[in-house]
């Protein structure tokens, strides 16, 4: 929201403590708070991001180094050390993140890349002729590549080394970027074909090849023209020291306005702009004035809160004004503000016109914005947030690294992506003839013909991979690190697919206990001991099956036949005595269960959407959402509009907010 108000690229959330989940999603209201900690940090927050916002990032008077981003060592940083400018650890030497620019400028981009390649043996006093030899038959040269959201910087070759234990060397290139958050990639694109990244890992554990760090110097040339939050805020166009009483009240209102998300009052306006005078009082500058104006704005429980307002004359329940119904829907699609189009048809009380609501859903929908149904949402349903928090055991799994893991969640956001900007039928959930990979994750899937570090979309011909149930970071977050776990994966489906999950085990069951059983037994041998307990049987009965169905892929995703030496047995028989063979027969058991699917995703989707649980009198409202999605084949769309017109999101069953 502060991006969208304001145009300053700051995060200053980044600083509030986590927020508690419920219902599976962190903007459910009920579960939500202001602690005196959080208060404060709202406060700092507004007092930061208002001087940012009118008189810019404060420069060096001269291009200076701004930052020196570093590689990760090893998998094993702290994460104390993770959360400051250590970025991933990558065993094919890639370094990427992002880092926020201050200013429109040059800046210049000094890589320097560690070589501990394997050396050509030299024997002592080695002649000219001896070193040049061994030149030509040490390790190949190595392009390196540099880019900032996907632009290249620089592109190098690193040389073989020679006599030399290691060598480091260093690469500059400079182009102009505009402020803001940006995406950073420094790698070596051949090393993402290779067959094993550890073939890039030394006997002592260092790699070969790394980007060591990557430094940021400038700004160069900076743009001296306003900036964009300056030109978002002192809307009279006037130029510095020129600014009039009149102005100051446009000014005042629009940014109340715009922050207040609805029309506001005179009282409201007036109240802030006698801050800016109080402050021209006391010697202050007119734009020092406005910004103690604009901190008070941000830190008021109006800017803070989607507080809505019932009508003058309140039945309960009663529609939400268009106002309020625009905050509903721009939170819901974009969790920002409503932009000037769709306040423009709020302040006209159009939104209800018929065709209007469904016109703005399509527009906001095919907006980059949306991308919050994948990185909120999406990631929450499915539990994406955990990948990685947990990493999968170095020692059964020692080719996947964070890299590997960012790629798995790449593939799963794009192809949630897809289907949301394509309007593909949800079902496509559960089984999709077409997925999202890059070299790296291919040759971990065992999938040919995929080369390069770019993802592309890639047919899939259903037998081994189709959905997400076959999708790396899916089978990973419901693993344990150190093997799979059919009830787990039983469990993940049931809960987040099909909103069947069975209730906790009762607290004098035992868990598994691996022990004290053969170790030349499969998992379903261990697991059938398990369930001769009477209290474990109900549960595991629906879970298990369904995880013997994953069984034939490992704790991180890979496709295997055996677990050591014993065939895998992927069949099962479901509890309602459908049985299948494999993951393909599961996906077609799973998506003749359309109605049950369909009804816990529109749950799902209008637990997040309202930012509360559903209650009891919700009910009709999925039932009738899920009939118009069976009615137009389950179209992400249909989901979305027929939420966005029930009654549960028009409405409100409160009276001036008691």
């Amino acid at each position: 929201t502060i991006r969208d108000l304001l145009g300053v690229s700051i995060r200053p959330a980044d600083e509030f403590p986590v927020d508690d989940s419920g219902y599976g999603f962190d903007n459910n209201g009920d579960v939500l708070t202001v602690s005196p900690m959080l208060m404060e940090k709202y406060m700092t927050a507004a007092a930061k991001v208002s001087k940012l916002a009118i008189f810019g990032e404060t420069l060096p008077p001269t291009p200076t180094r701004l930052a020196r981003l570093l590689n990760r060592r090893s998998p094993d940083v702290t994460d104390v050390l993770s959360k400051g400018n250590y970025f991933p650890y990558s065993m094919r030497g890639a370094m990427y993140g992002s880092w926020v620019f201050p200013v429109d400028a040059e800046y210049e981009f000094r890589l320097r890349v560690a070589n501990f390649r394997p050396n050509a043996k030299l024997p002592r006093g080695a002649t000219v002729e001896q070193i040049r030899d061994a030149e030509r038959n040490s390790v190949p040269p190595r392009k390196v590549t540099l880019s900032v959201d996907g632009q290249h910087v620089l592109t190098n070759v690193v040389e073989g080394t020679t006599a030399y234990d290691y060598d480091r060397g260093e690469f500059t290139g400079r182009i102009a970027v505009k402020a803001g958050e940006r995406t950073l990639r420094a790698s070596f694109p051949e090393l993402a074909d290779l067959t094993d990244p550890r073939l890039n890992i030394n006997p002592d554990q260092r790699r070969q090849l790394f980007v060591d760090y990557l430094e940021i110097v400038g700004p160069f040339n900076p743009l001296t023209d306003p900036t964009e939050s300056y030109k978002r805020i002192f809307v009279c166009g006037h130029t510095a020291g020129k600014h009039s009483p009149a102005c100051a009240r446009k000014v005042v209102a629009n940014l109340t306005q715009r922050a207040y998300r609805r029309p506001v009052t005179d009282q409201e306006v007036n109240s802030k702009l006698s801050l800016v005078t109080m402050a021209i009082k006391d010697g202050e500058s007119f734009e020092e004035a406005v910004r103690v104006a604009l901190e008070a704005i941000l830190a008021s429980p109006k800017f803070l809160f989607r507080m809505e307002v019932p009508p003058a004359v309140s039945t309960v329940p009663h529609l939400v004004s268009d106002h309020d119904l625009a905050s509903r829907l721009s939170y819901f699609l974009w969790a920002s503000m409503p932009d000037k189009d769709l306040m423009q048809r709020a302040d006209r009380g159009e939104l209800r016109k018929p065709g209007v609501l469904e016109s703005q859903v399509r527009r906001m929908l095919a907006d980059p914005k949306a991308e919050n149904l994948v990185s909120n949402f999406a990631a929450q349903w499915l539990q994406l947030r955990i990948l990685g928090r947990t990493k999968p055991d170095p020692a059964r799994f020692p080719s996947v690294d964070d890299e590997l893991l960012d790629a798995m969640r790449r593939e799963t956001n794009l192809f949630v992506s897809t289907i949301i900007q394509e309007d593909r039928g949800i079902l496509d959930f559960i089984d999709a003839p077409f997925t999202f990979l890059n070299g790296p994750l291919a040759r971990h899937y065992g999938i040919t013909g995929v080369d390069g570090e770019a993802f592309r979309r890639v047919e899939l011909d259903g037998e081994q991979r189709g959905g997400l149930l076959t999708q790396g970071a899916i089978l990973t977050v419901s693993s344990y690190p150190t093997r799979t776990s059919p009830p787990v994966r039983g469990k993940w489906v049931l809960e987040n697919l099909m909103g069947t999950a069975p209730p906790p085990p009762p607290p004098e069951v035992p868990v598994l206990d691996e022990s004290k059983m053969a170790t030349n037994m499969s998992m379903r041998q261990r697991l059938e001991q398990h369930r001769k307990d009477p209290s474990c049987a109900p549960c595991h009965n629906a879970m298990d099956p369904i995880g013997f169905g994953l069984e034939r892929y490992d704790a991180v995703g890979a496709y295997r036949t055996h677990e050591g030496n014993i065939l895998i047995d992927s069949s099962g028989t479901l509890p309602s005595g459908q049985s299948f063979q494999g993951v393909k027969d599961l996906k077609t058991i799973l998506k003749g269960e359309s109605d049950v699917f369909t009804k816990n995703l529109v749950t799902k989707l209008m637990t997040f959407a309202l930012g509360r649980g559903l209650e009891r009198y919700d009910r009709s409202a999925v039932e009738q959402v899920s009939r118009q999605a069976a009615q137009n084949q389950y179209k992400f769309s249909t989901l979305v509009m027929g939420i966005v017109n029930s009654k549960p999101f028009q409405m409100s069953t409160r009276d001036g907010g008691k």
